[in-house]
C-alpha cells in the first residue's frame, strides 16, 4: 500500500493518490488497484478511504439532511422545491401539513406559494429519483423575516468548523438560527 500524496494537499483530476488496499472515497476513481482523483480539490486519506473534498462542487442530497428551499411550483397534492441541487425536491401535502386535506375542495397555495422560502428534510432520495422533503417536524415550514446567505456547498464543513466550533461563535456573537 502506497499513499503519494500528502494529506490536505491540493490535487488535480487524474492524480494517482494511492495505491493498494486503499477504498475509493468521494470525487475518486479506482484504476485496478490505483485511485486517482475525479476533481481539483484537497486529498483527504482517513481508514484506508482516499478522497478528496471537492474546491467547487454542487450540492448532493442525503437522507436526514436539513435543507432550505424555495417553492418554484405546485400541483394539487405536491409542491416543488428548488434545494440548490441538481435535482428539484418534492414535498407532498401529506408530509408537509398535520392533516389531510381534500385537494379538490382546498388549495395548497394557502399553505406555501410559489417564492415562499421553507425548511424541510430530506426524507427519500437516491439517484434514480428527485428528493422528497418533510416540513413536519421542530424548526421546520415556511421562513419568514431574517436574511438567507448562500454558501457554496464545499465551504460547509469550514462555515461548521471543527466539532461545531465556528458555527456556534457564529450563533452566539450574531444571536441567529443557522
Amino acid at each position: 500500500m502506497t499513499v503519494h500524496v500528502d494529506r490536505r494537499k491540493l490535487v488535480l483530476p487524474g492524480e494517482l493518490l494511492a495505491e493498494g488496499r486503499f477504498e475509493a472515497g468521494p470525487n475518486t476513481y479506482r484504476e485496478g488497484d490505483k485511485i486517482y482523483s475525479a476533481v481539483v480539490g484537497l486529498a483527504e486519506i482517513k481508514n484506508k478511504v482516499v478522497s478528496v473534498i471537492a474546491l467547487k462542487g454542487c450540492y448532493m442530497p442525503k437522507v436526514g439532511d436539513v435543507v432550505i428551499g424555495v417553492i418554484t411550483d405546485y400541483s394539487p397534492t405536491s409542491w416543488q422545491v428548488d434545494i440548490n441541487s441538481p435535482y428539484t425536491a418534492t414535498l407532498q401535502v401529506v408530509d408537509a401539513l398535520p392533516r389531510p386535506i381534500d385537494p379538490a375542495k382546498e388549495n395548497i397555495r394557502k399553505y406555501f406559494d410559489v417564492g415562499d422560502v421553507i425548511v424541510g428534510e430530506v426524507i427519500v432520495f437516491d439517484k434514480t429519483r428527485n428528493p422528497m422533503l418533510t416540513t413536519k417536524g421542530k424548526g421546520y415550514g415556511k421562513l419568514t423575516g431574517g436574511r438567507l446567505l448562500e454558501i457554496s456547498p464545499t465551504k460547509v464543513p469550514r462555515l461548521i468548523g471543527r466539532r461545531g466550533s465556528m458555527i456556534n461563535m457564529i450563533k452566539k456573537e450574531l444571536g441567529c438560527q443557522v
